[in-house]
């Protein structure tokens, strides 16, 4: 098994969510999947990238196995709080900036 590839399944596992659910959501089609998952491949960083962020990871853990540091974390943790305390125009534009629905 490689490293990747148990990234990726305890990132799976966590987040509960099937092979199918995780296809549709980052548009990477199912057999590119099945092989990254079967660690016949890794991804590239921009399919790598869409993985974490549908598996609400941090993409450098995902692609490296290094854990964010303590500075980005708390950075982080600013802009979450920044986003919590917004109104909602900004709250929207905040969703569009990042694609999210």
């Amino acid at each position: 098994m490689t490293e990747f590839q148990e990234r990726l399944l305890k990132a799976i596992a966590e987040r509960n969510i099937t092979a199918a659910e995780l296809s549709r959501i980052t548009g990477i089609d199912k057999g590119s999947l099945s092989n990254y998952i079967n660690g016949l491949y890794a991804p590239k960083q921009d399919k790598c990238f869409l993985l974490a962020r549908a598996l609400c990871v941090d993409p450098g853990w995902l692609m490296t196995g290094d854990e964010p540091s303590q500075k980005q974390l708390a950075e982080e943790n600013m802009l979450v709080d920044a986003y919590r305390h917004a109104d909602e125009g900004t709250k929207s534009a905040v969703r569009k900036l990042l694609d999210i629905k």
